[in-house]
């Protein structure tokens, strides 16, 4: 069975992301897309090289992870 969030995506795909600008957030609204074809381990290990913080962050997710999947999401205007 999919993670209830999957199954909202699918038939509902705008989303709302908060995002950090510095020490303010901001909300931002968008597209999310299942990717079910990529590798979402070897994508949590290409973050981790080019986000500086994230690397521990992608560990965890790759060590307890059972079905990994990666969502993208394209950001209105």
């Amino acid at each position: 069975m999919k993670a209830g969030y999957v199954r909202n995506m699918a038939s509902n795909p705008r989303v709302r992301l908060k995002l950090r600008h510095g020490v303010l957030a901001r909300w931002h609204t968008g597209t999310a897309q299942l990717l079910p074809e990529d590798d979402p381990r070897e994508r949590q290990k290409w973050l981790a090289g080019r986000l500086p913080g994230s690397a521990s962050n992608a560990r965890v997710v790759r060590l307890l992870g059972t079905q990994l999947l990666t969502v993208r999401i394209d950001l209105d205007g």
